[in-house]
Parts: structure tokens; sequence; C-alpha cells
């Protein structure tokens, strides 16, 4: 594949190739094509996280949720089946 670059980007490319471990331009993409799926897979968390907190925010609003009482006999019951965490 060829790829035909403005001179600003191509400038672009040489900074960070001069100042990174990068030792080619097709690593530099590789690694810029990584952050960009990481930061769409982020997004799509995100915006999934939100949606759960809005529906959340409904139901509390409708009465569904949880007593007091009954969130921290929950938590405890969580708590209780969780191995412990090895120290080093």
């Amino acid at each position: 594949m060829a790829i035909t670059l403005d001179a600003a980007t191509e400038q672009r490319i040489q900074r960070q190739l001069d100042r990174s471990a990068f030792r080619e331009p097709a690593e530099l993409l590789a690694h810029a094509l990584d952050l960009v799926e990481a930061e769409a897979e982020f997004d799509a968390r995100h915006r999934a996280l939100l949606a759960r907190l809005a529906e959340s925010c409904a139901q509390a609003d409708r009465g569904e949720g949880y007593t007091e009482e009954q969130l921290r006999a929950r938590m405890a019951g969580r708590r209780a089946n969780q191995p412990l965490a090895r120290t080093a």
C-alpha cells in the first residue's frame, strides 16, 4: 500500500521518529493505530457504562433499588466469597 502524505504530516512523523524508540514509520503507524483502536474500545465501554448508570438511576427513581441493609448484606456476601489476595 502506498500512502501519500502532505509535508506537515511527514514532518510530524519525522519529529516522532527523532524523539522516540520507533525506527521506521511503519512501527510508528502501527503504534498509532493501536492507540486509535484502544480509544475506540474505551469510548464504547464508556458509552455502555453511561447507559448502565442511566438505567440504574431510572430504576432507583422507580423505587426498584436495594435498601441500605440489603445492599450491605449483598456486599458482605460478595466479600465473603472472594479469595484473599496473595502477597508476594
